[in-house]
């Protein structure tokens, strides 16, 4: 797609761009997807990923920067590109039982 000319009225796929969303080894899953054209024919892309709360925020950020760097390769420089990150807890770290908590306290 790159930078050829948008005819007024049509939209990129939405598999190509999914597929750079979801290349990156922290998105997890997209979760919102909206392609919509403005009435001069520029794209606007904004989605939702999925993303493990437990990630370094210098990590969430050049996770979020990838991906619109990997959506703005399929379909070039004039698109106007959203992404926003929807943080979950990290199944693979395990907490200890509340009743196994000790806080150290003074008198």
């Amino acid at each position: 797609m790159g930078d050829k000319k948008k005819s007024k009225g049509s939209l990129p796929p939405r598999e190509p761009i999914l597929a750079a969303l979801l290349d990156g080894p922290d998105a997890d899953a997209v979760l919102r997807l909206s392609v919509t054209a403005e009435p001069d024919g520029h794209w606007v892309i904004a989605a939702t990923i999925q993303l493990a709360d437990s990630l370094p925020n210098y990590v969430l950020a050049h996770a979020l920067n990838d991906a619109k760097r990997r959506v703005r390769e399929v379909l070039g420089e004039t698109a106007e590109i959203y992404v926003e990150p929807e943080l979950v807890r990290d199944t693979s770290e395990t907490e200890p039982p509340t009743d196994v908590i000790v806080i150290k306290a003074s008198d």
